[in-house]
C-alpha cells in the first residue's frame, strides 16, 4: 500500500512499472558508485519495502542484513535451488547467525511451457513410473503429452492454437522455503542436513514436486519439466 509505506525497487533495467512502487535505476559504469553505496543511500529514505533485482556483491548483502528489522527486503539471487540460495546469502553477509536471522523465506522459481489445450494427447502413465515419482497410481490416472497436430476430417493438421509447437504460453513453478525460528537457528549453526529434515517435516514442497503437480493437473508434460529441471 503506497499510502502507508514507501516501496522502492532497484534494478539496472525496468521492464514493467508497478503502481505504487518507486523505481530506482542502478547506476553502472566506471564512474558509478558501488552498489552497496547506492543501497545505503536508498536506506536513508527509510523505505518500508526494498526490492533488489540481483545481489552482486557481499558489501551490499552486509548492508541489507543490517536493515531487515526496519525494512522488508526482497533480494534476487541466481542459484540452482533455495537451499543454495540461502547458503549464498549467508556467505555474502559473512555472519551466519545474522544472515540466517534476517531471512523469512526463500522462493525458487522456474518457468515451464504450458501444453496446448487444443492438441494435447492424454495417456495412462506407467504404474512403475508413478511409483518412482511418488505419485499414487490409484489417484493419478492420466497425463498429457504435447502433439502440435489436430485431426480435421480424420486428417492430421497443424494445430492453429500453438502453430504446431505443442505448447502455448508458460506457467511458473515455485519452491517456497519458509523459515521459522528453529529453521533459522539450524541455518545459523550450519546444520543444513538437519534444516532440510526440519523443512520436510513442516511439509515444504520441493520444486520437482511442485512441477509434478502441474503435470497431474494437465497443464504441462513430463518431458517439459525434465527439460527445464534437467533431472533425468
Amino acid at each position: 500500500d503506497p499510502y502507508t509505506q514507501q516501496i522502492i525497487a532497484m534494478e539496472e533495467n525496468f521492464e514493467i512499472e508497478l503502481e505504487g512502487v518507486a523505481n530506482e535505476v542502478i547506476k553502472t559504469g566506471a564512474e558509478a558508485p558501488p552498489l552497496a553505496q547506492q543501497v545505503n543511500t536508498i536506506m536513508l529514505r527509510e523505505p518500508g519495502v526494498l526490492l533488489l533485482g540481483l545481489l552482486t556483491d557481499p558489501d551490499t548483502a552486509r548492508i541489507m542484513a543490517k536493515f531487515t528489522r526496519e525494512t522488508r527486503m526482497y533480494v534476487g539471487l541466481r542459484q540452482p535451488d533455495s537451499m543454495l540460495a540461502l547458503r549464498a546469502w549467508m556467505q555474502a553477509v559473512g555472519d551466519a547467525k545474522q544472515a540466517a536471522g534476517s531471512v523469512a523465506a526463500v522462493v525458487n522459481q522456474r518457468l515451464v511451457r504450458s501444453v496446448c489445450a487444443s492438441c494435447r494427447i492424454p495417456y495412462t502413465p506407467d504404474p512403475a513410473m508413478l511409483k518412482k515419482l511418488n505419485l499414487p497410481a490409484d489417484k493419478v490416472t492420466q497425463f498429457y503429452k504435447h502433439s502440435g497436430q489436430i485431426l480435421v476430417k480424420n486428417q492430421p493438421q497443424v494445430c492453429p492454437n500453438c502453430h504446431g509447437i505443442g505448447y502455448k504460453g508458460r506457467i511458473a513453478v515455485f519452491e517456497v522455503m519458509v523459515l521459522d525460528d528453529e529453521a533459522r537457528a539450524l541455518a545459523g549453526a550450519g546444520q543444513f542436513d538437519q534444516l532440510r529434515t526440519h523443512l520436510r517435516k513442516n511439509r515444504m514442497i520441493l520444486l520437482q514436486e511442485a512441477a509434478l503437480f502441474k503435470v497431474v493437473e494437465g497443464r504441462t508434460t513430463i518431458s517439459e519439466i525434465t527439460r527445464v529441471l534437467g533431472n533425468k
